[in-house]
């Protein structure tokens, strides 16, 4: 009597979970909702109102829109990692579970990327800054001089990794020196060279 074949056990797929797809485009609809809410309520200027008197009045409104813009076009970037992560995990089947929490909190930190380099943008901490002109209207206080700030914080959001890399290359220039500087102030005072230590000897 021939033995039974046994059949082959199928191969476990890994895609990703579908809660986990739905969450991330989620995130994507959430924060391009509330970039297209921020842009429509944002304070605009009269035109009877001159631009300084607009900025000295409602300057504080509008910086917390604009924070708020910056949040958003970083969690979108982020999202859009994610999506383009899932795409490729979903064609070569190769998803794993200690992945989700990269994927749950990557537009998080994207959305903190972009507000803090919107943050180093106006001190021009990265290299190049784009300032307000009063006389011409440049800066984040326009429509127009909003776009570019925009831009820089969603390639924040998308790269978040590499924007934290960044980040600590300039926390360490900024900080490394001032600590050096502290050690010499606080420290011991250094020992004089001998040969400076010695007296000279009186010719005889």
């Amino acid at each position: 009597m021939s033995p039974k074949l046994l059949a082959p056990t199928p191969t476990a797929r890994r895609q990703p979970p579908p809660w986990l797809v739905g969450t991330v485009i989620g995130y994507f609809v959430f924060a391009a909702l509330g970039l297209a809410l921020l842009m429509l309520r944002v304070p605009h200027r009269t035109a009877e109102l001159a631009l300084d008197e607009f900025i000295e009045q409602r300057g504080g409104e509008l910086f917390l829109f604009t924070c708020g813009m910056m949040i958003c076009c970083g969690t979108i970037g982020g999202s859009l990692y994610d999506i383009r992560g899932l795409i490729k995990h979903s064609t070569h089947d190769d998803f794993e579970a200690l992945f989700t929490l990269s994927y749950l909190l990557r537009p998080i930190a994207g959305g903190l990327s972009s507000l803090v380099a919107f943050f180093l943008l106006l001190v021009g901490a990265l290299g190049f800054s784009y300032s307000h002109d009063p006389v011409g209207g440049a800066g984040w206080t326009t429509f127009d001089g909003r776009l570019p700030y925009l831009a820089v914080g969603f390639l924040a959001g998308y790269s978040s990794q590499v924007f934290m890399l960044k980040l600590k290359e300039i926390a360490d220039s900024a900080f490394s020196t001032r600590e050096r500087d502290n050690d010499n102030d606080n420290g011991h005072a250094h020992a004089e060279p001998e040969d400076a230590q010695r007296k000279p000897r009186k010719a005889a």
